[in-house]
């Protein structure tokens, strides 16, 4: 399963020609078999004996083609030891439009297949309702777990701190708090980081 955060962030607009009178690509994909080395007749033939060889003279490749007829743009992305797949937005999450909540916006991941009860794995959060794209669009982070007694449980992080305590290397957060029941409950704490806090001064 892919993060939460890798299925909205490190992501490239692929820009058409400006203007463009109709910005529509035209996806196409190509999987052929390439070659290395030179292509004579007299070449041999690979003939290694692993079971698990690397190194072969043959390989499989990919090219992604987007062409938009209407302004003559053209993107072509390639690689080598392709693997596809198909699967719908219900199933990544990404692509399904945003749950509003205590006016945050929560982006949804992955469901989770072979977790009993299923469901959403994780969600990023928005105080827009903009898809974010960036890091600094992101508000806050809600992630499912376990606890030592299997009880679903989630984890909420808010107030990006790239010098946080808490987090990893694209996302680092001030505040957490992981033992909330619901999503919403969650989502509620989190909405509570950002409202203005009343600081009682005796005098």
């Amino acid at each position: 399963m892919n993060p939460v955060t890798d299925l909205y962030l490190g992501w490239e607009t692929l820009t058409h020609a400006e203007p463009c009178p109709a910005p529509v690509w035209e996806p196409q994909l190509r999987i052929d078999q390439g070659r290395r080395g030179r292509l004579l007749s007299r070449d041999l033939e690979h003939t290694c004996q692993a079971e698990e060889c690397e190194h072969g003279i043959f390989f499989t490749r990919f090219t992604v083609r987007l062409v938009c007829r209407a302004c003559g743009a053209v993107h072509s992305v390639s690689g080598e030891d392709v693997g596809t797949s198909r699967t719908s937005t219900t199933a990544i999450g990404y692509g399904l439009p945003p749950q509003e909540h205590e006016g945050l916006w929560l982006w949804p991941g992955e469901q989770v297949l072979l977790d009993a009860g299923g469901g959403t794995r994780d969600w990023l959060i928005t105080r827009v309702p903009v898809a974010p794209v960036r890091v600094q669009d992101i508000a806050g982070l809600i992630c499912r777990h376990r606890t030592a007694g299997g009880h679903l449980r989630w984890q909420a992080n808010a107030v990006p701190d790239h010098t946080g305590p808490y987090g990893d290397q694209q996302l680092r957060w001030a505040r957490r708090e992981s033992d909330h029941r619901t999503v919403e409950i969650a989502a509620e704490w989190v909405a509570a980081q950002y409202k203005p806090r009343n600081v009682e001064v005796i005098v």
